[in-house]
């Protein structure tokens, strides 16, 4: 009887594939289960599996079929240019699923950037990266809804970028723009600084620690967790606020608003707006 299911190879196929499969369920049934482990390292234990499975399955077929696969290989070559050009995405996919692998640059639950497209990747196996897009210019979580499917060849022609450091903390930078209406704009300099001061007092040493720990690890260095204000005009005349801080991606649009808030009360509820004013009555 095992000389006929040796000798029988479909039979034989069928029995490798299911027990492959009957192993990848019984390990991600297993992984799934793992309360202890983070979801993220669940998702990418259960993706390793995956994608080891896949591979398994194509070696066992062709070691079962090797003798068929190389009888039809000889039949072929006539025809093996045409077949070279028909599959030379898939083995680019394949050869730039090994040099992702190799270079490390990402992995799943990490944030990157793949030429224009921007996501959290979700799943990766030796065809294609699959990623959730991010709105790069959202603040809080981000994520638009839309699934993004990406061959793994293109990791040969686009640069990826890995933003994983970035998906807590983030130097966010906004501008205020305010018609001249009188008063020197450098009077809010320091309002402005102490406010925000006050808006980062909760985060400030988790944040000092954080931003150490980017530069240390990408060797960029970063404009630190102080502030930063600058006063510009844009080509009407108007003045332009420009600030700069290192703060949590959740919590970015509440201090912009917060700011902002704070100096429209400086310019029209505080001393600068009584001495313009006065200055005004004057004239």
């Amino acid at each position: 009887m095992l000389q006929q299911l040796l000798e029988n190879k479909l039979l034989l196929s069928i029995l490798v594939i299911v027990a492959i499969l009957m192993l990848r369920f019984l390990l991600g049934f297993v992984f799934a289960r793992q309360k202890r482990w983070a979801k993220q390292d669940r998702r990418r234990r259960i993706n390793t599996v995956h994608n080891l499975s896949n591979l398994l399955i194509v070696l066992g077929l062709v070691a079962v079929w090797v003798s068929e696969l190389r009888e039809f290989a000889l039949s072929i070559a006539a025809f093996s240019v045409a077949i070279v050009i028909a599959l030379r995405e898939v083995v680019q996919s394949l050869v730039g699923k090994i040099y992702q692998a190799s270079m490390r640059s990402f992995q799943v639950g990490d944030w990157v950037k793949v030429g224009d497209q921007f996501g959290e990747v979700i799943d990766s196996d030796w065809l294609s990266t699959t990623l959730l897009e991010i709105d790069p210019h959202g603040l809080g979580s981000g994520y638009t809804g839309i699934t993004l499917y990406i061959p793994n060849n293109v990791f040969f022609t686009k640069p990826v970028k890995n933003l994983n450091f970035m998906r807590r903390y983030i130097e966010h930078s906004f501008s205020i723009v305010r018609e001249n209406k009188g008063g020197n704009p450098f009077a809010a300099k320091e309002f402005l600084l102490e406010r925000i001061r006050e808006h980062s007092e909760a985060f400030h040493e988790v944040a000092a620690r954080y931003c150490q720990m980017i530069e240390h690890r990408t060797g960029v260095e970063l404009v630190g967790t102080d502030p930063k204000i600058s006063f510009t005009t844009n080509e009407f005349g108007h003045d332009v606020v420009t600030i700069t801080l290192f703060c949590p991606r959740e919590e970015a649009h509440d201090i912009e608003q917060n700011v902002t808030e704070d100096l429209y009360n400086f310019w029209y509820s505080g001393p600068q707006n009584q001495l313009a004013t006065g200055e005004s009555g004057e004239a």
